[in-house]
This record gives structure tokens, C-alpha cells and sequence, in this order.
């Protein structure tokens, strides 16, 4: 599968200019998602709605610089890293358009369920069958994310594979915390808000009082949530 994801990347990549690092001030996506997985390194994003809402809403929270090292203090949606055998079988299913079958996958609604309970403190719900939820896509899109400052100032980037799963949480979405050890605060915001503040990088436009919290709203989680929901405006 290595050697297979090598090729793939020499020849889609041939006819194309290789990315800058000059990142400063927000991630930057590339065109398409076929570039080796052992230098873009796979992160799992997820899309959350509730099915009980009037208007769209999904969740954003603000990295707790606590248990965060890198992409302190910034909104983002919830990801997790993914092993990367687990991301090659996901991007060969893309790449080779399956994407139905992808989003039925055992190992993403795993990856999901694990990601629910580490990241958003519902291990225990989840456990008592108080947290139902139902995956409708997953895409992939590679970029480069700036993750903090070298010591003299200059970006600090990584360049990343982002998975993004739209998740309908379909039972149980009162119970998400205000807080957990992840995200300080984690909130369900409007879905056009969430795509102003995004698209503008103004954490006002979250109508939530965000700007207390944080200052930067540009990583790619955001970028590839913000994909995801207009695909869902089209459908």
C-alpha cells in the first residue's frame, strides 16, 4: 500500500508547483489529495450536527492550551490523529471514488465513537446508549497548517492529511459539556456563523462571545467543515 500511495503521489504531482511553507497567519489547503500519507501526516475532523435542530448547528470548541501543544487557543471542530493504515485504507476508498462505501466503514464509526469519548467527554453516554449518531460522508483534503512559532519567530507548519467525517448526532446532543479536557469552551453554534467566522477569520462572527477566548479561527479542521457543510447545501 506504501509503494502504491508513492506512485500514486510522483504522478499526480508531477504537473504541478510544490507548496510553500509561507503559511503565516492560517492553514493553507492544496489542491486535491494525493500526496504520500508518511509526510502529510492523517487527522480525523468531524462535522457534528444535531438532528434536532430548527437551523443547522455543529459543534466548535477552543483548544484548551492545557492539553494541547501546538494550535493553542484557537476554534476548531474536533479531530484526533488516525494510524496511518487506517488513513491509507480511507484515501484508497476515496481516491477510487467509494465514498459511500467509505462512509460506512466499521473503522470510521470506531475512529468516531473513540473521538466522542476522549476528545468530547461522552465515553460514559456512549456506554449507556444515551449518544446515537449516523455518519453521512467522509473527504479528504491535504494542506499545510501553521501550529505555533519557532523560537525567533517564524511559523511552525505541518503538513497534514485532513479527514472530515459529517457526523448527525441524532440522540443525546443535550449532553455535550460545556468544557472537557480538550476544548474550553465546547459549544453548538450556528452552521452560518460557524462559516462567516471561518471565511472572514473573525471570531465575532460566532455570535457566542468567542473573542474572550481566543484570537485565531484558521486551521484547517475549520476549512474542511466549512467544505463539508456547503457540499450539504448543495444536496
Amino acid at each position: 500500500m506504501m509503494v502504491l500511495d508513492h506512485l500514486w503521489s510522483r504522478s499526480r504531482s508531477r504537473s504541478r508547483s510544490r507548496p510553500r511553507a509561507d503559511t503565516w497567519g492560517g492553514g493553507r489547503l492544496l489542491p486535491g489529495a494525493f500526496r504520500p500519507l508518511g509526510i502529510y501526516k492523517p487527522v480525523l475532523a468531524l462535522t457534528i450536527l444535531r438532528s434536532a435542530a430548527t437551523t443547522p448547528e455543529i459543534v466548535v470548541g477552543v483548544r484548551d492550551p492545557e492539553s494541547n501543544r501546538y494550535h493553542q487557543n484557537v476554534a476548531s471542530v474536533p479531530t484526533r490523529r488516525i494510524h496511518p493504515a487506517i488513513a491509507h485504507r480511507w484515501i484508497w476508498a476515496l481516491r477510487l471514488r467509494r465514498h459511500t462505501a467509505v462512509s460506512r466503514r466499521s473503522d470510521l464509526h470506531d475512529e468516531v465513537a473513540t473521538l466522542f469519548s476522549r476528545k468530547l467527554g461522552l465515553a460514559d453516554r456512549q456506554e449507556r446508549g444515551e449518544i446515537r449518531f449516523r455518519i453521512q460522508s467522509l473527504a479528504a483534503s491535504q494542506g499545510i497548517s501553521v501550529i505555533g512559532e519557532t523560537s525567533d519567530g517564524q511559523p511552525r507548519v505541518e503538513k497534514l492529511t485532513m479527514f472530515n467525517a459529517v457526523v448527525w448526532l441524532e440522540k443525546g446532543d443535550e449532553h455535550l459539556p460545556q468544557e472537557t479536557a480538550s476544548y474550553r469552551p465546547l459549544v453548538w453554534a450556528d452552521a452560518n456563523n460557524f462559516i462567516e467566522m471561518s471565511e472572514t477569520r473573525d471570531t465575532g462572527r460566532l455570535g457566542l462571545g468567542f473573542e474572550r477566548f481566543f484570537f485565531c479561527a484558521y486551521g484547517l479542521c475549520l476549512q474542511t467543515s466549512v467544505l463539508a457543510l456547503k457540499r450539504l447545501r448543495q444536496t
